[in-house]
């Protein structure tokens, strides 16, 4: 047994027993590789990944392999999900090496942490155009001792381009052009057939999309060609297989254009965007019941699945069981038959199920066509004998630590989603996960990352501030609870306090806590998650509408302005600082004041109509409003529920009834 087995990571104790022998990233083991002068071989990964565990079987399980790993190397096992500040710099440092990153990660580095040399998957003999393991085990050894010189060259080579990537690009500040051009460049790039973007694989890229949608909706274009792209899009990513149409939830990606064979890992993260972007859907398309059957289909396996005893949400489930990619989810058609019987043939006809199988000789359930609500009906009784059966199958391993990032990707899905289908219940899981979080992950004032058996693990990240402050945010905006708004304005002070550039503006992805990294990045591009100086500058438009308070205006000004150059340098991964924008400059804010007629009616209304850039504001009382709040001392008009629209601080007439809303909002 290995120095593994005293971790709480599941990822990293699925490694204790392996012959190599691992260290976490930590003092003790960063000081053995000074004290023994021996390169680190540093493996990132995580548990859901299938190729981390494909590297595991084929050379971590494998004695003589990892008798020359433990010879030569100070061998450290980091589970991204728990280190992703680690996992950020080291992908970039494969990155400036020309190569392309992903997991599971392989760097070396010097006994100072210094990266020199990486790639990702290595097979223990040479194949898929990729060396042996050993010999590259054998090569960096010698590389490490015998050239000295091309080491520092490397490393120094590496260091100044990881420095020089993570720079942020002041410029003037964002413009409707500069938008516009960003919109129109998507467009393009998206796939008219299948949806998504074009190519393979798929990823649900939910930044982009709402982009698109948002971009459609504001300039007032409705024609159906236009709007098709993203239709299609949502269609074709509920219908198919990436969806589970038998225990809900949406896989990672798919590995094809047409979104039938997916990575079968699932996130929380991915799927709390995705129950975000499926509201929107809803919302523009005429309240349409596929979205609306996905959303409620997701949120139940999330909260059947991921949510753990303590009330948290796990991050993960693994795409493999026992040892198979995929096994729990893919189906023979004499299966489906035995279990369905007389109702198999209209079934298997409308899942793509046959003899022959759509992937690898099994049947990846997905949809030919999209079907309507009683369709949708008929497909839940069918789908729920299968899912009975297949509850009897070996389960994917669930990763259980809770993360404060990705809790409040799911906590914000849980709180739109419950306001706007006036589901309780999901509000209420909202906040008590919100709870869970704030009890359970902040630790002697520090807000950590990661939790697990009770412990905590890891300074917060930018993202776990910017996702804890966008959540509070809406837990106020649909609860109407003020000590979310009182959280969201303490977060935003810790935020600028901890994590600002104070000299070049923007943020860096950690705060000063962290000690153990070689170099501080900065947020600026969406990854698989929106950046957090994206959220962070969304918050901070919203609170100035909320709170009536310019320094948040002048906040979220200054963290555009700094890195207005980074989108024309890679506008595809800057989406969510032009939303930022936009809330800035065009939110609309709309005031809701109880009445005592028509309250519920006009609040259904508005749950019901997608309106960008939306700030929503219940007031029992304007005159404790700040005097700049746009909607002081504004009242009922005639004792009626009332609505006040209010763009660029300027309000509207008392609107009373959804025909004046409507024509307010054009």
């Amino acid at each position: 047994m290995n120095k593994l087995h005293k971790e709480t990571s599941p990822y990293l104790l699925e490694h204790k027993l392996n012959p190599v022998d691992w260290h976490a990233w930590n003092n003790e083991t960063l000081n053995k590789a000074k004290k023994e002068n021996k390169p680190i071989l540093l493996s990132i990964g995580y548990s859901a990944c299938h190729w981390c565990h494909v590297m595991a079987n084929e050379s971590f399980e494998d004695n003589k392999i990892a008798k020359i790993m433990n010879k030569n190397f100070i061998n450290i096992k980091v589970d991204r999900e728990e280190r992703p500040d680690l996992d950020a710099i080291y992908q970039n440092a494969l990155s400036v090496q020309g190569e392309h990153g992903g997991w599971p990660l392989t760097m070396f580095l010097t006994p100072d942490c210094e990266p020199f040399w990486g790639g990702t998957y290595f097979p223990p003999i040479s194949k898929f155009g990729r060396p042996a393991f050993p010999d590259v085990l054998k090569f960096i050894f010698n590389l490490f001792h015998e050239e000295k010189n091309k080491i520092k060259k490397n490393v120094l080579l590496i260091k100044t381009a990881l420095i020089n990537t993570s720079k942020n690009i002041k410029e003037n500040k964002i413009n409707d052009q500069l938008s516009e051009q960003v919109s129109l460049s998507l467009i393009n790039i998206m796939d008219k057939k299948f949806g998504g973007i074009q190519g393979a694989p798929k990823f649900p890229n939910v930044p982009i999309f709402e982009n698109i949608l948002r971009y459609f909706c504001n300039k007032g274009i409705n024609n159906k060609i236009n709007h098709q792209l993203i239709i299609t899009t949502l269609d074709k990513m509920c219908c198919g297989g990436i969806y589970d149409h038998v225990g809900g939830g949406f896989a990672r990606y798919s590995t094809d254009e047409k979104w039938l064979v997916p990575h079968f890992e699932k996130m929380l993260y991915d799927n709390a965007q995705i129950i975000e972007l499926l509201i929107l859907g809803y919302q523009q398309y005429k309240e349409d019941e596929l979205y609306k059957n996905k959303i409620f289909e997701t949120i139940e396996w999330v909260l059947r699945k991921m949510k753990t005893k303590e009330n948290g949400l796990a991050s993960a489930i693994d795409a493999d069981s026992e040892g198979v990619e995929g096994k729990f989810y893919v189906w023979t058609k004499k299966e489906i038959e035995k279990v369905l019987q007389n109702k198999s043939k209209e079934f298997c006809k409308t899942f793509d199920v046959t003899n022959k199988g759509n992937w690898e000789n099994k049947n990846i359930l997905n949809l030919i066509q999209k079907p309507n609500k009683s369709e949708l009906k008929k497909n839940k009784v069918l789908l729920q004998k299968l899912f009975i059966v297949r509850k009897k199958r070996v389960p994917p391993r669930l990763d259980g630590k809770i993360l404060t990032d990705c809790n409040g990707l799911m906590i914000n899905a849980l709180a739109k989603a419950g306001w706007v289908f006036n589901k309780r219940e999901w509000l209420n899981w909202a906040e008590k996960i919100y709870d869970f979080i704030i009890k359970n992950l902040f630790f002697n004032k520090e807000l950590y990352h990661s939790w697990k058996s009770n412990k905590v693990k890891t300074f917060a990240i930018l993202d776990d501030y910017a996702a804890l402050l966008r959540c509070s945010i809406t837990l106020y905006e649909t609860t109407n609870q003020k000590k979310y708004l009182d959280n969201a304005e303490n977060f935003s002070k810790k935020i600028i306090k901890n994590y600002k550039d104070k000299k070049d503006g923007g943020f860096f992805t950690t705060s000063d806590k962290t000690k153990d990294i070689i170099v501080k990045l900065k947020s600026t591009y969406d990854t698989a998650v929106p950046s957090g100086i994206g959220l962070i500058s969304q918050s901070f438009a919203k609170l100035y509408y909320l709170t009536g308070k310019n320094n948040y205006f002048k906040e979220a000004s200054a963290s555009l302005k700094a890195v207005s150059g980074n989108i024309k340098k890679n506008f595809f991964s800057t989406v969510s600082l032009i939303k930022a924008n936009q809330l800035l400059q065009d939110g609309v804010q709309i005031i809701f004041i109880k009445g005592k007629k028509n309250q519920k009616y006009l609040l259904d209304q508005i749950k019901k109509m997608y309106i960008p850039n939306k700030i929503f504001q219940q007031i029992n009382n304007s005159n404790k409003l700040k005097k700049k709040h746009p909607a002081y001392g504004k009242k009922t008009f005639n004792g009626k529920t009332t609505i006040y629209i209010c763009k660029n601080q300027t309000c509207s007439q008392p609107i009373t009834t959804i025909k004046e809303l409507k024509k307010n909002l054009i």
